[in-house]
C-alpha cells in the first residue's frame, strides 16, 4: 500500500517530541535539584545535638574507683553479709524505708480503715480499698448531671515515703509511672488529696525522674521520656540503699570477697567521712538541697551522680530570692541549716551528720536526749537558761525551742522542722513576700569549689528563668525584668550551644506565655530537631503549632506522642483538639473516648467530646457532655473558658 504523503512539519514531529521530552527531563531535574537543595539547606539550618561535655565520672580527679560509670550497683543484700548491724539499723531508718511495693510486704495497707476514707473534696470523692492482694484507689465525681460517670481507678503499685509524714502512691501503666490522687498522711491518720494535685484539671500526674530520684533506690528513665522507665521499674530494691551515699558497690564486693580486708584506705568504695567537707556535703545535697529548681547540666542526668564527685558537676540548684524564702517549706532543710549562726560559726564544720546518724534513727522516746547531746558537743559551757520546770515540760529538748516544727506550706497535714536553729523560737517565723524592682525570683545556690564554668551555670539559669516566664500568661505576664533576663540569657546560651534542646524548650515556653506564637513555634521546631523523641519537646511543639493554627502539624506531632506514651490521656486530648479544629469530628471523638477510657473524669476530654457529638448531629448529647465537663472543672475561670470554647466551636 502506498505511503500517505507527508509535509515537512509532519516529517519533523519525532524530533520535536524528542527535544520536548529531553527539555522536560532537564526542567524536572533542575526543579528537583532546586527544591531538594532548598529543603536540604533548610534542614542544614536546623540545629543538631551539641557534642556531649566531658563526663565527671571519668575526668574528675579522685582516688575512689567506684565513681566510674561502668561500676554496677549491687543492692543492700550484698552489703548485709559484712555489715549486718548497720544494715539492720539502717533499714529501720526513714531513708531505708523510703519506698516499698504495695501488697508484697504488707505494712502499707494497714491504714485503709483510717480517718477520711473516703475523702471528699470539691466535686470529688477519693477512696482506697483492698481487693485480693491489691490496693485500688478510686476517684469519683459527686452528683454529676446526667448519667453517673465511671470512677477513675488506679492500682496502688508502689508506696513512696517512710510513713513518718505520710505516703503517696504510684501506679505503673505500660511503662509509664503516674501518681495517685489520694495519699495517706500521718498527721491525723487520714486520707486526703495528694500534695499539689488539682482534681479539677483531672489529668494524670506524671512522675518524672526528678521525683523518683530521692524516693527510690534506682530507676532507668527511657531517654527523653517524660515519665517512662525501663521495665521492670525497680531492678534491685525499692528503698534508698547503702549505695546512695557510698556509690556503686560491685567493685568493693568483688575485691573484699576475693582479697579480704584492706589495710589502710579502701578506694574501692566511697566512705563519706573521709571526703573533703564540700564533697561530703554533696552526698546530702543530692536529696536535701531541693531549692526552687534543679537543672541537670548539659549532657547529664540525675542518676549519673556518684558520691565522691561534685554535685554541681551534674546539677545546678536554684533557690528563691532571700526575700521570698519560706521557712515552712518541706525539703528546705539544707538551705535553712546554712542560714543558721551555728553553721556560720562552725567554719563549715557543722554538717547534716553532726546531728543525724545516716545509719540509725533514734527511738522516738530517746530523740530529745539524742539531739540535746548533739547540741552540747558545741554548747557544753553554757546550758539552757530556762527554769527546770519549763525545761521538764518540754522534755528538756533543745529542738522544741530552737528548731520548732511548723505546718508545711507545700504539703498538707505535715509539719516540718525549722533547721535555721534560731536563738529565739518566734524569730523569723515569717518573712516579707515582695521583691524590689529589678530583682529576680530565683537565684543560683552558692557555687562550690568544683563548679562548672560561669557560662555553663548561666545556661542553667537561663533555662530556669525561661521556665519561670513560661508559668505566666499573656493575661498575667511575667515582670519585664524577668523576661529580659530570661531572653538575654537564653539567647546567649543558644549562641554557644545551638543544639541544646532544653534551652529551646524553655525559650518556646517563654514565647508562648507572652503570646508570641511564631517565635514559640520556631523554638519548638528547633527543640524537636535536636531531640526528635523528646516527649517534652513534642508536647511543646504540638501546643505551639495549635496556637499558631497549624493544626496539621499539631495532629502529626500528637500522633508521635500517642505512640510514645499510650497510657497518657492528655496526648489523646491534644490530638483530639487539633482534629476538632480540622473538622475531623469522627476521629476526634474516637480520641476523646480513648482518653476517657484511661481517665473517665477528664474535663477537657468531655468538653471536646461534647463538640464532636454536637457536630455529628447530636446537639442534646453534646450539651449533656458539656454539663458533665463543667461539673468536673472546679475553678470558675476554667468553666467560663470551657463554655466559651464550646460556643465558638458549635456556632
Amino acid at each position: 500500500m502506498p505511503t500517505p504523503p507527508q509535509d515537512a512539519t509532519t516529517r519533523r514531529w519525532p524530533v520535536y517530541l524528542f527535544v520536548g521530552v529531553v527539555g522536560l527531563w532537564v526542567f524536572a531535574g533542575a526543579w528537583y535539584w532546586l527544591v531538594s537543595g532548598t529543603r536540604s539547606a533548610q534542614q542544614d539550618d536546623r540545629p543538631r545535638p551539641d557534642p556531649a561535655p566531658p563526663d565527671p565520672r571519668v575526668t574528675f580527679a579522685t582516688p575512689y574507683r567506684n565513681v566510674r560509670p561502668e561500676v554496677k550497683y549491687v543492692g543492700d543484700a550484698a552489703c548485709a553479709g559484712c555489715h549486718a548491724q548497720i544494715s539492720r539499723t539502717y533499714h529501720a531508718h526513714p531513708m531505708g524505708r523510703s519506698a516499698e511495693w504495695v501488697g508484697r510486704t504488707g505494712p502499707v495497707d494497714v491504714h485503709l480503715a483510717g480517718v477520711n476514707n473516703p475523702a471528699h473534696t470539691a466535686a470529688f470523692a477519693l477512696r482506697a480499698e483492698k481487693s485480693g492482694d491489691r490496693i485500688w484507689h478510686h476517684m469519683t465525681a459527686l452528683n454529676p448531671p446526667g448519667d453517673a460517670l465511671p470512677p477513675y481507678t488506679v492500682s496502688a503499685d508502689l508506696a513512696i515515703g517512710s510513713g513518718h509524714h505520710g505516703r503517696s502512691y504510684l501506679t505503673i501503666d505500660q511503662g509509664a509511672v503516674w501518681q495517685s490522687p489520694i495519699s495517706w498522711f500521718r498527721q491525723g491518720e487520714r486520707w486526703d488529696v495528694s500534695p499539689g494535685f488539682e482534681l479539677g484539671a483531672a489529668s494524670r500526674r506524671p512522675v518524672v525522674a526528678g521525683c523518683l530520684f530521692c524516693h527510690v533506690d534506682r530507676v532507668e528513665p527511657v531517654p527523653q521520656a517524660l515519665n517512662r522507665y525501663r521495665e521492670p521499674l525497680i531492678t534491685i530494691q525499692p528503698s534508698i540503699g547503702c549505695e546512695r551515699c557510698h556509690g556503686p558497690g560491685e567493685l568493693h564486693v568483688a575485691e573484699r570477697s576475693a582479697l579480704g580486708e584492706v589495710v589502710g584506705a579502701d578506694y574501692s568504695i566511697v566512705n563519706p567521712k573521709h571526703l573533703p567537707a564540700d564533697l561530703k556535703a554533696d552526698v546530702c545535697r543530692q536529696c536535701h538541697l531541693q531549692g526552687q529548681a534543679r537543672m541537670p547540666r548539659r549532657g547529664r542526668e540525675l542518676f549519673d551522680y556518684r558520691p565522691g564527685l561534685p554535685w554541681d558537676q551534674f546539677v545546678t540548684v536554684f533557690v528563691q530570692h532571700p526575700d521570698l524564702t519560706d521557712a515552712r517549706k518541706s525539703v528546705g532543710q539544707f538551705e535553712q541549716m546554712e542560714q543558721s549562726r551555728c553553721f556560720a560559726g562552725s567554719g563549715g564544720r557543722l554538717s547534716c551528720t553532726s546531728c543525724h546518724d545516716p545509719h540509725a534513727a533514734p527511738d522516738l522516746g530517746d530523740a530529745p536526749r539524742h539531739y540535746r547531746n548533739r547540741c552540747l558537743t558545741c554548747h557544753d559551757t553554757r546550758g539552757c537558761t530556762l527554769p527546770a520546770p519549763e525545761r521538764a515540760a518540754k522534755a528538756d529538748s533543745c529542738v522544741v525551742c530552737h528548731m520548732p516544727a511548723r505546718d508545711s506550706s507545700n504539703i498538707s497535714h505535715a509539719a516540718v522542722t525549722d533547721h535555721r536553729i534560731m536563738r529565739r523560737p518566734d524569730a523569723g517565723a515569717s518573712r516579707a513576700k515582695s521583691l524590689a524592682a529589678g530583682q529576680l525570683p530565683v537565684v543560683p545556690y552558692a557555687a562550690g569549689p568544683h563548679a562548672p564554668a560561669a557560662e555553663e551555670r548561666d545556661r542553667d539559669w537561663a533555662v530556669v528563668l525561661g521556665q519561670e516566664v513560661g508559668r505566666s500568661s499573656p493575661t498575667r505576664p511575667a515582670p519585664p525584668e524577668l523576661w529580659q533576663a530570661a531572653q538575654g540569657k537564653l539567647e546567649a546560651a543558644l549562641g554557644r550551644w545551638p543544639g541544646d534542646a532544653t534551652s529551646w524548650m524553655a525559650l518556646a515556653g517563654a514565647h508562648a506565655a507572652r503570646g508570641d506564637t511564631a517565635r514559640s513555634l520556631a523554638a519548638a521546631r528547633n527543640a524537636v530537631a535536636v531531640a526528635p523523641d523528646s516527649e517534652v519537646a513534642l508536647i511543646r511543639l504540638a501546643e505551639a503549632a495549635a496556637a499558631a493554627e497549624d493544626y496539621e502539624l499539631s495532629e502529626t506531632t500528637a500522633d508521635r506522642l500517642v505512640a510514645l506514651s499510650p497510657s497518657s490521656a492528655d496526648h489523646r486530648v491534644t490530638r483530639a483538639t487539633a482534629l476538632v479544629c480540622l473538622k475531623r469530628w469522627e476521629k476526634a471523638e474516637a480520641d476523646c473516648r480513648a482518653a476517657l477510657a484511661v481517665h473517665p473524669l477528664h474535663p477537657n476530654a468531655r468538653l471536646i467530646l461534647a463538640v464532636c457529638r454536637h457536630r455529628r448531629g447530636d446537639p442534646d448529647g453534646g450539651r449533656t457532655e458539656l454539663d458533665l465537663a463543667l461539673g468536673l472543672a472546679t475553678a470558675s475561670p476554667l468553666r467560663a473558658s470551657m463554655s466559651d470554647w464550646y460556643r465558638r466551636q458549635t456556632r
